[in-house]
């Protein structure tokens, strides 16, 4: 550390209009420790908080040269700065010692992690997790600029987001220095045990860029296919919104679960990576996040929109490419989700941070794709990406919200979208439109719609079915009721509201079958466990349930009918079919070493139904169960996932005729 102390105190300071930090850390793995220094300079102006993970040892502290007092309150060290109106300058050391990563960790587990990991198999200190002194504002967290030096020994590699700008070896350490020249929301740190792929590829403007993968061993015959993965999205990318904002882009595998994007790279844990179907999936998701999240941030006082339009512009855009069929199955895919929250459950999209649980991601996901999906059916598909071009070169290493959205999509359709943006954002819950009444007149099509108060602004698809041919209508509805007279040819017609699921709505019950996740977002949700004196496979079961749940259900007995509320129900294949075979429910219809269904209960409430061949069969399954939650049903062989799909959904026609004549 010696070293890295001087070159430290060799880096001028230039004039900062944000804070900057210079840091040098040593990694040792083997022994769970981080040694740190860091110099920060700080800009005159308003008043700074800095805060560090309170669990860390701070060896010395020093402004302007002098020891400085901190304070400890709510899990953080703290030193508050007034304003002042000349420059600062910090310098501090400390250590950290932290565990290794958990193996057994979930996918859920690693959303709310921000406690450092190091451990040879791999290490990752999330900036959220404030393993160094974080900048805060009256706003919140204060973009900043930084270098890092990591010293990790020679078989590991150690990965920023940011430019690397040197990797060299001596004495058995390897030393990486990583730079963020631009406003940035914090360096999280990584490494592990990586065998490095690379190649370069021009950008859209000239500049030479730099994908990288960082790959375990056991999955470093992947990085060619993810490499060229890459370079086809990014270019696509970039010729649709404008140029990348980073030098590089760095796929990195996690030996745990994890699935993070940050600015310039991506962190995924190694099963993730085998997945075939990542490379057009997943990794999309996480390139676009360095336009939006990691290029645009997020503003401080505004919910999280880059979640919903980086679902919508790579999930969304991938289904699209398959054609028409792939896109209607992902936006039904979609509304079941949300249908399967319950109302009051439903938060608005501007109070959306980010996924901390199932029904976190239903808003901010997917009922944020749909915003954008009626938004560009609204205004059309030039007008939308004319706008989201502009928000990208005003925005960029800015913070914005929806309101900066809303103003940019104004800008090129024309439109005031006040009312819009204040209903799907601000606004909580689904829409509500309803066919409330339909009568084949002489004139032609009779039909009312309906929707509760308080009404939303409709503009509601609508398709006209005769013998002879279909057409689509767009009527709008902007009260409780009106009423409507659309042409019609035939003595009878067919008529269905939205039939490719193109409104945030909730769904008619008979329109969409039950999926798991109708049951386990449930707040009324009990949790039967039909185990007999089998204490294993209660065990197991039990634990299954505290995977896949945010919140623990109360218990119900085995012998208890379903009623309106909903149940998961967990057991043995024999005591399942049992328990369905007493209270006259449909018997189980799919088959495997463990398998999980949802259905209708006799009273109207949902059943997630889970069985096994046994207790060892149950905990195969149980680390993936809770990944298909969107199921309708699911079969397992071992730990494997062998056969998923959804009941068939179905479009409420109302069929109507003329009526006959009689003749005396």
């Amino acid at each position: 550390m010696r070293v890295v102390l001087v070159l430290l105190w060799c880096v001028a300071v230039p004039a900062l209009a944000a804070p900057h930090f210079d840091i040098a850390v040593r990694l040792e793995p083997e022994q769970g420790r981080l040694l740190a220094q860091a110099k920060i300079g700080l800009p005159a102006g308003e008043r700074v908080d800095l805060r560090l993970d309170a669990r860390h040892r701070v060896v010395e502290w020093l402004l302007d040269g002098a020891p400085v007092t901190t304070v400890v309150r709510a899990g953080s060290r703290r030193i508050v700065l007034k304003p002042s109106g000349h420059a600062r300058e910090m310098w501090l050391r400390w250590t950290i010692e932290a565990d290794p990563p958990d193996r057994t960790a979930t996918h859920r587990d690693t959303l709310s992690a921000f406690a450092p990991q190091i451990g040879e198999a791999g290490s990752f200190l999330p900036a959220g997790g404030a393993w160094y002194p974080l900048p805060h504002d009256a706003r919140g967290l204060l973009p900043h600029r930084y270098t890092l030096a990591v010293d990790v020994p020679v078989a590991q590699r150690a990965l920023a987001p940011g430019q690397r700008v040197s990797d060299t070896v001596r004495d058995g350490r390897r030393d990486m220095r990583f730079e963020m020249a631009v406003d940035s929301e914090g360096a999280d740190l990584m490494a592990g045990p990586w065998i490095e792929a690379q190649r370069t590829v021009r950008a859209r403007d000239g500049r030479t860029l730099t994908l990288r993968t960082l790959f375990h061993p056991d999955i470093a015959s992947l990085a060619e296919g993810y490499l060229d993965a890459t370079a086809t999205h990014l270019a696509r990318i970039e010729a649709q919104l404008g140029d990348y904002p980073y030098r590089t882009f760095t796929i990195a595998s996690s030996p745990t679960p994890t699935g993070f994007g940050m600015a310039g790279l991506t962190y995924l844990g190694t099963g993730v990576l085998r997945l075939p179907f990542i490379r057009n999936t997943s990794l999309p998701h996480e390139i676009l996040h360095n336009w939006w999240g990691n290029g645009v941030y997020l503003s401080s006082d505004s919910g999280n929109w880059a979640e919903g339009l980086t679902t919508f512009m790579a999930d969304y855009a991938q289904a699209e490419a398959q054609g028409e069929d792939a896109a209607r199955a992902m936006r039904l895919d979609w509304l079941r989700s949300l249908s399967a929250l319950a109302p009051l459950s439903q938060d608005s999209l501007a109070n959306f941070a980010s996924r901390t649980h199932d029904a976190s991601q239903v808003i901010g996901y997917y009922k944020s794709a749909l915003v954008f999906l009626m938004l560009r059916d609204r205004i059309g598909t030039a007008a939308f990406d004319e706008a989201l071009r502009t928000f990208w070169r005003t925005h960029r290493h800015r913070r914005a919200g929806w309101n900066d959205l809303r103003r940019a999509f104004e800008a090129t359709s024309s439109h005031d979208l006040t009312r819009f943006f204040a209903q799907w954002v601000d606004g909580a819950g689904l829409a509500q439109p309803r066919i409330a009444g339909a009568t084949r007149t002489a004139a032609g099509l009779s039909l009312t719609l309906a929707q509760p108060a308080p009404p939303y602004e409709l503009e509601l698809p609508l398709r006209v079915r005769t013998d002879a041919a279909a057409r689509d209508e767009r009527v709008s509805l902007h009260t409780l009721r009106r009423a409507y007279l659309l042409a019609a040819d035939g003595d009878c017609v067919d008529v269905a509201l939205d039939p490719d699921f193109r409104l945030a709505r909730r769904l008619a019950p008979a329109e969409a079958p039950p999926i798991l996740r109708e049951a386990t977002l449930d707040a009324s949700l009990g949790l039967a466990v039909l185990a007999g004196d089998d204490a294993h496979l209660a065990d197991v079961a039990r634990g299954l349930a505290g995977d896949w749940l945010d919140a623990p259900p109360p218990e119900v007995t085995d012998a208890s009918a379903p009623g309106r509320d909903a149940r998961l129900v967990i057991g043995s294949f024999a005591r399942v079919d049992g328990w369905l075979m007493q209270h006259g429910l449909p018997a189980r219809t799919v088959d495997g070493d463990a398998v999980a269904w949802a259905q209708r209960g006799p009273a109207g409430g949902t059943l997630a139904l889970v069985a096994a061949r046994d207790a060892d069969a149950l905990a195969a399954a149980r680390r993936a169960l809770p990944h298909y939650g969107r199921q309708g049903w699911v079969t397992f062989q071992g730990a494997r996932a062998t056969a998923r799909g959804q009941w068939l959904a179905t479009t409420l026609w109302r069929h109507v005729c003329v009526p006959a004549v009689t003749v005396n």
